[in-house]
This record gives structure tokens, sequence and C-alpha cells, in this order.
């Protein structure tokens, strides 16, 4: 682990940001809106006219096809504590962080939350056929655990994003974004190198009752430095239970040499019982307009898939 001297050290050096919201210039318009036959659904990637989809409580990656109709399921997890089509909440990986890197691979991330059964990190190759290689990566949560952007808050991975070599890890409860060089964090899960202390950046996201929303989703923009997130708030007091949902927001941060910006603009979803977890572009129309994907967590009940309209 890292020392905590070291780490000081690199947190003032990097500046870690407080970000603050500029809501104008937002606006989505949901298009279109459906059950998604995926238990707890919590990411979403595109892969050319398809969906790559995965739950927090299952072992398995679900292809879709472009009308999000469940086409096949592939196992990238143990079956070894699965009940019925799920698994037990103390048991779970907790899937909830996936993002595309290339063409041909994804990368998932468990929350790290709670449960040592959540430090997962999974390199799948897809194609004619699956493959996954799965990395145990405790020590590099307890690393972050030990960053001071984090003491006395919880862990709780929730979101990545990759652009331009970059990742991204989008911390809930504390609402904190990560920024590694991917390579050199492959290295590390590879033991080939020490921890690659990240550039941190604290944002205060919106609020609805009292309670500020928490990450849930991410992903980038192919045509421009920008990262799009969601974030939904919950009536809870930790970040493990489940709790009342009062709302979700779709958000826009900019890169600006080669750092997180420290304003983001955002937009509440119209339906506040939507607790969305994940979202993904389908086209980028223009510079003005995109088309998202969101998918929703409904905690025991119907996953949901949206089709939306961003206008910035």
């Amino acid at each position: 682990m890292v020392s905590k001297k070291l780490l000081l050290t690199k947190t003032i050096i990097l500046l870690t940001i407080f970000s603050t919201a500029c809501q104008q210039g937002l606006k989505i318009e949901i298009l279109h809106q459906r059950e998604l036959d995926i238990p707890s659904t919590s990411g979403i990637v595109k892969s050319g006219n398809n969906y790559y989809a995965i739950g927090d409580n299952s072992p398995f990656l679900f292809l879709l096809n472009e009308d999000f109709k469940v086409v096949s399921k592939s196992p990238i997890h143990s079956f070894e504590h699965l009940t019925g089509e799920v698994i037990a909440k103390k048991l779970k990986p907790d899937f909830e962080a996936m993002e595309m890197i290339s063409e041909n691979e994804i990368i998932v991330f468990g929350s790290g939350s709670y449960s040592s059964a959540r430090d997962k990190f999974l390199m799948i190759t897809i194609g004619d056929s699956i493959s996954v290689k799965e990395y145990n990566i405790t020590t590099f949560y307890e690393n972050l655990k030990s960053l001071p952007i984090l003491e006395n808050h919880e862990l709780n991975i929730e979101a990545i994003a990759f652009l331009q070599g970059e990742l991204y890890l989008f911390n809930r409860g504390r609402n904190v974004i990560f920024t590694f060089v991917y390579n050199e964090l492959l290295a590390f899960f590879e033991g080939r190198i020490s921890f690659p202390v990240p550039e941190s950046t604290l944002f205060e996201l919106p609020f609805i009752n009292g309670i500020e929303a928490g990450f849930s989703g991410a992903s980038a923009f192919l045509g421009s430095a920008r990262l799009l997130f969601t974030a939904s708030v919950e009536n809870t007091p930790n970040t493990y239970d489940d709790g009342e949902v009062l709302g979700s927001f779709v958000g826009i941060i900019d890169i600006a040499d080669n750092a997180v910006a420290n304003v983001y603009r955002v937009v509440e979803i119209p339906d506040p019982s939507l607790k969305v977890e994940s979202v993904t572009i389908h086209k980028e129309i223009s510079n003005h307009t995109t088309n998202i994907v969101l998918v929703t967590d409904s905690d025991g009940g119907k996953s949901m898939v949206l089709t939306a309209r961003l206008e910035l």
C-alpha cells in the first residue's frame, strides 16, 4: 500500500478539485421505454448495432439486439452462489462499472464495497466467442481507500469511462472521479509496477429533498473530449442498503488539457421513479445533439431500458 505521506504529497500536487454544476443548455427527451429481461441491470455498452449488458447480481454477460431483446448470455463469473437467476446480495460480485475499451474488448469492475467478493476486474474479449480474464483487485481498492480524498468515506465504484488512453473511475457516495492511465492500471494489476496514484476530482452533485445524487453510470463521447454520466438519488443512509428512489440525472463533464473540468452540466430525468444505473451513447448526431441509452435497476422489479435525446 502507498504511504500516506506520498499520497498527501501527490494530492497537493494534483490539486483535488471541488466541482460545481452549471445547468444551462442541457435538455433531455425520452424517446422510448421498455422492460429489459435482465436482473438488476447495472451496465450497458454499444457494440456495432448490438449492445452488451450486465446485472450487479448476475454471472452473465448479456448480448442484446438493436431492439434490446436478449439474444444470448455468456458466463463471466462463477455459478457457485447462483440461486435461480441471481446471486444473493451478500455474495454477489456487484458488477457495476462497464465500458468498451476497443471494438472487441469490454472491461468490468466490481464495486469494491463491503465485501471482498466485489473486488473484481474483468477483461472480456468479445466476438465469435467470449473469453474472460479475471483479476482480484483487493490491493487496488485498499490503495484507493487510503487516498486522503476518501478518508472516512465509503469506496463504491459505480461507473467507468475510457477516453484517449485514460480510464475514469466514478465513486458513488463521496462523488469522486479517479483518473488513471489505463495501461499503467493494467501493469499494476499484473504486479509489474507500484500503485499509480490517480488524479482525483471531487464533485458536489444535485440534491433532491436534501439528499445528494450519487454517480451511477458513465461513458465517453467519441467525437469530443467529454464524459457522459448518470447519477441517482435514493433515500438511504449508505451505499449498501436500497431505499426509496427520488430521481435521476444525466450530465456532461468536459475534459480540458487532459484533466477533468471543475464544472458540469446536468438535467433531471422526467420520471422520478427511475433509478438510472448506466448510460451509453447510441449516436452522436451533431456537436449539440446526442442519442443515448439508459438502463435502470429497480431493486428486485423489472429493469428498464430507455432511449433518449440529449440536447447540449
